[in-house]
């Protein structure tokens, strides 16, 4: 009796190192997503380029002009009293509701360009890389396929388990896609 013990035991101490081992091999792909996630995250959140941020600026102060040019009526200013024709230019209501868009068509352009290209400037520093739009989806496209990778390795290892007798609890966030898959 006590040999079919120690055979039995012995049995159950293999079977927990195979439980251990296939968790362990399943957890590798597992950190690979999470740090993949990271990564993804970071690249999304990452500045963009200087070209890109001169065209922000460049598109935010032609729609702060331009709503301030339908407020203002140039005209008022070299329009005689008593024409008939409007002869309130409307200064105070458009400084009043649009600054920036009337310093715009006052001629400030160029100082409010540099002025914002700096603040933007010191925003960047020291937030690390900066990517260009085809950059980052350069990059974002890359970390896509080595998570669907690592998703596709993860579902094989568990499946692999299951076959063996192992229960094994997937992510909530496991890729259904190779988990319905029939084939992988």
């Amino acid at each position: 009796m006590a040999k079919i013990i120690d055979k039995l035991a012995g049995v159950f101490d293999r079977q927990r190192r195979a439980a251990r081992e296939i968790a362990d091999a399943i957890e590798a792909p597992r950190v690979e997503v999470m740090a993949l996630k990271e990564k993804r995250r970071e690249i999304e959140t990452a500045p963009i380029s200087p070209a890109e941020r001169q065209a922000r600026i460049a598109k935010t102060l032609a729609e702060a002009e331009a709503e301030a040019r339908a407020l203002f009526e140039p005209s008022a200013l070299v329009t005689p009293h008593n024409s008939g024709a409007v002869t309130d230019p409307r200064l105070a209501e458009v400084f009043t509701a649009k600054p920036l868009g009337m310093m715009l068509l006052l001629g400030f352009r160029e100082d409010i360009t540099e002025a914002l290209t700096v603040f933007a400037d010191k925003e960047v520093a020291g937030l690390g890389r900066v990517y260009s739009a085809e950059e980052r989806a350069e990059e974002l496209a890359r970390i896509d396929a080595g998570i669907r990778d690592a998703e596709r390795d993860e579902e094989r290892l568990c499946r692999a388990a299951e076959e063996a007798g192992i229960k094994v609890a997937r992510r909530v966030d496991a890729s259904m896609e190779f988990i319905l898959a029939e084939e992988l």
